[in-house]
């Protein structure tokens, strides 16, 4: 049971290090600096992280700018979703998009720079938990444009298969302890124990971006609107769960619960799809 943990916990941690690396062929990942989709040239996704993205050609997917501008020269086309945090979405005429746009200005620093001159906690409080929450909406926004897939169909498992989900995170949890042991015992184990909180910790951060839009779901349809696009989902979700992470003892044990969930839900579904596809291939 413990090494089908570490490869599933393996194969999510993955999509996570695929947005870092951009491990896709044809995919324009970039990290620190800005992204060119020339005129004539035809990929997948377009990411900026800290950078533009600027778009003359075709992208097959999104383009995304987290802490930068999307700029659509009069020959682009997006046949999916334009994002854009901390930005502006710049389109010229005759540009195409094929799905919604997201445009997210992330708080400036007016509203926060008055904390910095307060020395007390709580001053400080307030502002790792505004900094802190920006960067998770930010990574969750990338996470859900880039894989939409993966995150809604592990969303779908918490709705569908509750009891499996809640079982699966309590197991996976209690599991990590003795295999961070087990693997501290053998001398070539040791390396892997930060490989393991990496995985973990990249299953979890995964795991409650779905629970984020699961939730975020059900208070679309409390509010009438069940049509709401995935990302506008994910971010009611994340914003209503840190609403709630404020308040005394709920908040903690709230926040606490959705990370388990979403970690049982995560090892459902790598499970899942492991025994549907040994299925196929059986003969």
């Amino acid at each position: 049971m413990m090494a089908k943990t570490l490869v599933g916990i393996t194969l999510v941690l993955s999509l996570v290090l695929l947005l870092a690396g951009g491990a896709i062929a044809n995919d324009r990942v970039r990290i620190g600096g800005d992204v060119l989709v020339e005129k004539g040239m035809t990929v997948k996704d377009a990411v900026a992280v800290g950078g533009h993205v600027t778009v003359n050609g075709v992208v097959k997917k999104s383009a995304v700018a987290v802490g930068g501008s999307v700029i659509l020269g009069p020959d682009a086309v997006v046949r999916k979703d334009v994002v854009c945090i901390g930005g502006v979405i710049e389109k010229q005429e005759g540009a195409r998009i094929g799905g919604d746009t997201v445009e997210l200005s992330i708080p400036g620093l007016k509203a926060i720079l008055p904390y910095l001159y307060d020395k007390t906690p709580v001053g400080w409080l307030v502002v790792f938990e505004i900094v802190t929450f920006a960067g998770l909406l930010a990574l969750a926004l990338l996470v859900v444009a880039l894989i939409p897939g993966p995150v809604g169909l592990i969303s779908e498992n918490v709705r569908h298969s509750l009891l499996k989900v809640t079982l699966c995170g309590i197991l996976g949890v209690l599991v990590m302890v003795p295999l961070a042991i087990f693997l501290m015992i053998t001398v070539i184990g040791i390396p892997l124990v930060a490989l393991e909180v990496l995985l973990v910790g990249g299953a979890m951060l995964v795991g409650y971006i779905a629970m984020a839009q699961f939730v975020g779901n059900r208070l679309a349809a409390a509010i009438k609107r069940p049509g709401l696009n995935i990302l506008w989902v994910t971010v009611l979700g994340l914003i209503l769960l840190w609403a709630i992470g404020w308040v005394p003892f709920l908040g903690p044990a709230v926040k606490s619960t959705a990370i388990l969930l979403g970690f049982g839900a995560v090892l459902v579904t790598v499970f899942s799809s492991i025994s549907h596809r040994r299925e196929a291939r059986a003969p």
